[in-house]
């Protein structure tokens, strides 16, 4: 494990943790995070993870301002089970294209579908997240199992392990943005 990774690894666990406590600083060492993992991916052929980090300093820019300058203790929303299943299909669709891109134009790329199609559903995360979606936390539990798997068999360990933590951080997440949302029905 490369000492860029380490250091990926510590601002992304910052990122999350402050997500959790829905503070805007949150999205400060997600910049952080998403520029070392850009040069990470990079190096390991994981195009699709490296293109997305360029994504997730975007999204990240805009979340800082939108979480700035909302109230202190604002409550997440639920979405509509249309625009959730709009999203998870527009996901799945770019992955699809997005791998197949890949795979044409990349010869060294690692696992061009399952890869797009994770960055898929993680912009489609991101964005929720950004829109205080509560189910930006289900979105995560699931695209980060899947990385775990695929980390592991490129052999970014650390980066398996820190996913790992971001699925029970992502549980526990969902469980505290629930419970503003219950208080309030």
């Amino acid at each position: 494990m490369s000492s860029i990774e380490i250091l990926a690894i510590i601002a992304s666990l910052g990122g999350v943790i402050l997500s959790m406590a829905k503070k805007s600083l949150a999205w400060v060492c997600n910049i952080i995070a998403s520029s070392l993992y850009g040069y990470v991916f990079y190096q390991n052929g994981l195009y699709s993870d490296m293109e997305l980090q360029g994504f997730f300093i975007l999204m990240a820019l805009f979340g800082w301002w939108n979480w700035s300058r909302s109230e202190l203790n604002w409550v997440p929303e639920k979405s509509s089970l249309q625009a959730l299943l709009m999203g998870f299909l527009v996901a799945l669709l770019f992955g699809a294209g997005s791998g197949f891109l890949h795979q044409q134009y990349f010869p060294s790329v690692s696992f061009p579908f399952l890869d797009a199609s994770l960055t898929g559903l993680s912009i489609w995360g991101t964005w929720l997240a950004t829109k205080r979606k509560i189910e930006n936390w289900i979105v995560w539990i699931g695209v980060d199992m899947a990385y775990v798997g695929m980390y592991v068999n490129k052999g970014l360990w650390g980066t398996a392990v820190l996913y790992g933590v971001f699925s029970a951080l992502a549980l526990k997440g969902y469980v505290d943005w629930l419970k503003p949302l219950k208080d309030r029905d």
